[in-house]
């Protein structure tokens, strides 16, 4: 049975830089010897690990799962995995896009922490409209993706929850 190409896509809770790829495709190919993938945001560029000199990150065939350490702030994704034989031929191709927001769920966790301990904070009208502000974002940058598989305006909404966590002074 040919290969049915699938992956799994997630961003460590505990280091969020870190992105997990995990292949569960069925079907197999003899053929296959190699995978690459490619990370691509909003703005075309491709995120790969430092020292990489290529587009894309070579992902070898033996391994189910690669963690790539690509981010340094949430961010909105297109990625492309290629399963490819010995002479670099494209034999296969998944794609999908994607909306990596841990960053800001971390943050928006933390406020919850923050309520627990100082529960009058909700009285202020200013924190709570903020607080639905900011969750808001996340929701609608992962809508973005999941409904309309539009990375762009997804990343405007992580940019604007993102902001709003680098001035936690001025919103929390």
């Amino acid at each position: 049975m040919p290969l049915t190409p699938h992956i799994l896509v997630e961003q460590s809770a505990i280091a969020p830089q870190n992105v997990i790829l995990v292949d569960d495709s069925t079907g197999s190919d003899g053929a296959i010897t190699q995978r690459r993938v490619y990370v691509q945001t909003s703005t075309g560029t491709y995120l790969v690990q430092s020292g990489t000199t290529t587009d894309y990150t070579t992902w070898a065939y033996a391994n189910a799962t690669v963690t790539l350490n690509i981010l340094t702030e949430d961010t909105a994704v297109y990625i492309v995995v290629q399963w490819l034989n010995v002479a670099n031929e494209v034999l296969y191709t998944f794609n999908d896009y994607y909306c990596l927001e841990e960053y800001n769920k971390q943050f928006a966790v933390y406020l919850g922490q923050q309520q627990s301990v100082s529960p009058g904070i909700l009285q202020d009208t200013n924190y709570a409209t903020n607080m639905a502000v900011f969750w808001m974002y996340i929701v609608y940058a992962e809508a973005m993706v999941t409904i309309a598989a539009d990375i762009s305006n997804s990343q405007n909404l992580l940019n604007k929850a993102t902001f709003m966590r680098q001035n936690e002074t001025d919103f929390f």
